[in-house]
């Protein structure tokens, strides 16, 4: 896996900046399109994949590693991110899920093949996408 590190004085960084920079330097270097597999804010304590009962410091990292990390971009030693680029997995295979909105305007993400009427969200087969409680 090849390794960058990024030091930025002078400037307030948060995970977003942090992200948008490691994603840019991923770009440039893959030449392609990069997808984060793991991340790591170090001072907020937040890993993702959140994995329970993982060591806070390096399991993302082993994630990340096992999971077709390529790159990884270390931001002010704060924020570190594992990348792996789009490119490698198959392209063309319809999503086995679909957005669908019900009559009050209110979004769903839905599992094609259990959803039996595609206007009409159902509790089997779809989820309020206001309801799902993800952190990026």
């Amino acid at each position: 896996m090849k390794d960058v590190n990024v030091n930025l004085s002078g400037v307030d960084m948060n995970y977003q900046m942090a992200s948008q920079i490691a994603y840019a330097i991923a770009h440039e270097i893959n030449g392609k399109e990069p997808v984060v597999v793991a991340w790591h804010d170090k001072a907020q304590s937040r890993m993702s994949p959140v994995i329970e009962g993982g060591d806070i410091n390096t399991r993302w990292h082993d994630y990340g590693e096992s999971h077709g990390g390529q790159l990884e971009v270390d931001i002010n030693g704060e924020y570190d991110f594992i990348f792996t680029d789009s490119g490698q997995y198959e392209s063309g295979f319809p999503s086995p899920y679909v957005s669908v909105h019900d009559a009050q305007g209110q979004e769903f993400l839905c599992q094609i093949n259990a959803l039996k009427n595609p206007q009409k969200p159902t509790e089997d087969a779809c989820v309020k996408l206001n309801d799902i409680g993800m952190e990026l």
